[in-house]
């Protein structure tokens, strides 16, 4: 299992742009095999402040979402969304290296 978490601090002036367009790439996501959880957070003290939590079956499954036309898409797009660069972390269960 892979879990990521992608950080993005959106521009207020792009929220409701950036929401609308992570609508399509969350509903594409989730219909991908190998995907076992990808929702939108919402920071509790920055309406600005967002975390895109993913679960993965395995990095194969990461590798093909990245590649895919709606991960790309939005990637281009967030470029014009975003006050700071994506930050990305990623993790696997411990308890079983």
């Amino acid at each position: 299992m892979v879990i990521i978490h992608a950080d993005m601090k959106v521009l207020p002036e792009k929220r409701e742009t950036f929401l609308q367009q992570t609508q399509g790439l969350i509903s594409a996501s989730q219909a991908e095999e190998g995907n076992v959880r990808y929702t939108l957070m919402q920071d509790l003290n920055d309406p600005n402040a967002f975390t895109m939590v993913e679960e993965w079956k395995d990095a194969a499954a990461v590798d093909f979402h990245n590649k895919s036309a709606h991960f790309q898409t939005f990637v281009a797009a967030a470029k014009d969304l975003l006050a700071a660069p994506l930050q990305v972390n990623a993790f696997q269960d411990a308890t079983k290296l």
